[in-house]
Formats: structure tokens, sequence, C-alpha cells
């Protein structure tokens, strides 16, 4: 099976600005921002995405997404955030492995 472009990121085969790394789940930068800050928490055991991912694999992203989501909206002094999951062709999924969206979002 080829790699999907995470997978070459935990190896370390390509760049990325790694903000958060444990055992677990890897958090990074989104190369195509939507915001300021928006960063991706991706779990480091495959699944495609919510469909099929194995419970205490989901239970470890979600908290590991809220914690570094709130911690990056004081860093950045953002207002709010917005965590997005997307699973499926029709619900916009581009890279089929689980992974969190976390979008900053600002007053101006």
């Amino acid at each position: 099976m080829q790699k999907d472009i995470f997978q070459r990121i935990i190896d370390r085969e390509i760049p990325s600005t790694i903000i958060y790394e444990d055992d677990k789940t890897i958090a990074f930068l989104d190369i195509n921002p939507h915001t300021k800050g928006h960063f991706l928490v991706v779990s480091k055991e495959f699944s495609e995405n919510l469909f099929d991912i194995e419970d205490d694999d989901l239970i470890n992203l979600i908290l590991t997404a809220r914690k570094l989501a709130l911690s990056q909206i004081e860093k950045l002094n953002a207002k709010g955030f917005r965590l997005e999951i997307n699973s499926g062709i029709a619900a916009g999924q581009e890279i089929f492995r689980t992974h969190v969206h976390i979008i900053p979002y600002y007053d101006d």
C-alpha cells in the first residue's frame, strides 16, 4: 500500500511545520490554511475516516484536538475556533486518513 501524505509527514519524508507530537497523534500547520493558525491533528494509527476509526483512537484524537485548539487560540489571540472532520468524498474529504482541522477565528 502506498503511503498517504500524512504518513509521509509522520515518517518525516516530507517537510511540515509540526506543532505537536506524541506517540498517538501528530499536529501540523495546514499547507492551504483557511485562516492564520489553521492546523491538522492526525491519528498515527491509520483509519480512513470516522466510519472506521477505533473508539480509543477517536477519543484520543478529539481530546488532543481540543487541548491544542485551546492552547493555540490563546497563543494566536483568536476569539474562537472550529473543529472539522470530513468523512467521505461527499463531505469534502480529500485525504483519506482520519484527521481534524482546527480553524481559528478572529474578530477582524
